[in-house]
């Protein structure tokens, strides 16, 4: 499979970018990749190597890129602005990393981080559930999006240190039925793995509801 970063384009694709020239989703320039980014942006993403975890609750926390340049961008673009367009090139990217390092072989279930009711409804959707959503589908693994609840409100990750953070989504997130853990092997999504303090803390309930091993998987990870 050519690496996510290296498409190639149909004819069609190519004749069409003739006509109506697509337009970079970060910097505007004139571009033809079917992810909507120019090739200046595109090589600007850094993919990770293989991360482990300190956490407690968590067996390894896996990273699919660094969280700067064109792969932050896009993230914020897709989080608060609505671009659900670049989720083509994070399910890509995504799906790649779990091939590189057989993750799929070892997870029962998939579970994205939630967040708070009022948040959903004002972007209309959660982002780590679509990104779960889509390796469910490649991978034909179960996904359980309604079992893993925030039930607290909390400001946002990034702008807090990291004492702060600790605080912040402690005692926030509830599981509705445990029975839907039980000894199975969960794979928790999310975009962004900083601290690791919100992927612990979903983690601490899991193991609580007897979940045999909980990993994650985030498109990005802080530096």
């Amino acid at each position: 499979m050519p690496s996510v970063l290296q498409k190639p384009k149909s004819i069609f694709k190519a004749l069409l970018d003739i006509v109506l020239p697509p337009v970079c989703y970060v910097c505007g320039r004139s571009c033809s990749s079917k992810y909507g980014l120019c090739d200046l942006c595109l090589n600007k993403i850094r993919l990770c190597a293989e991360y482990g975890s300190k956490n407690p609750y968590i067996e390894k926390a896996w990273s699919c890129s660094y969280y700067k340049d064109t792969i932050k961008e896009c993230i914020h673009l897709f989080k608060y602005k609505g671009y659900i367009g670049l989720t083509d090139i994070f399910r890509d990217i995504m799906i790649d990393f779990v091939k590189k390092h057989d993750i799929d072989k070892n997870i029962d279930l998939i579970t994205p981080v939630p967040i708070y009711p009022t948040k959903k409804r004002e972007r209309t959707y959660n982002h780590a559930e679509i990104l779960a959503r889509s390796l469910s589908k490649n991978f034909a693994i179960p996904i359980d999006a309604k079992n893993l609840k925030k039930i607290r409100w909390t400001r946002s990750q990034s702008e807090l240190g990291r004492e702060k953070r600790l605080k912040n989504v402690k005692d926030s997130f509830l599981i509705v039925d445990k029975g839907a853990f039980s000894d199975k092997c969960v794979l928790l999504v999310d975009d962004v793995y900083t601290t690791g303090t919100t992927i612990n803390e979903c983690a601490k309930v899991l193991r609580g509801a007897k979940a045999s091993k909980v990993f994650s998987l985030t498109l990005a990870r802080g530096v």
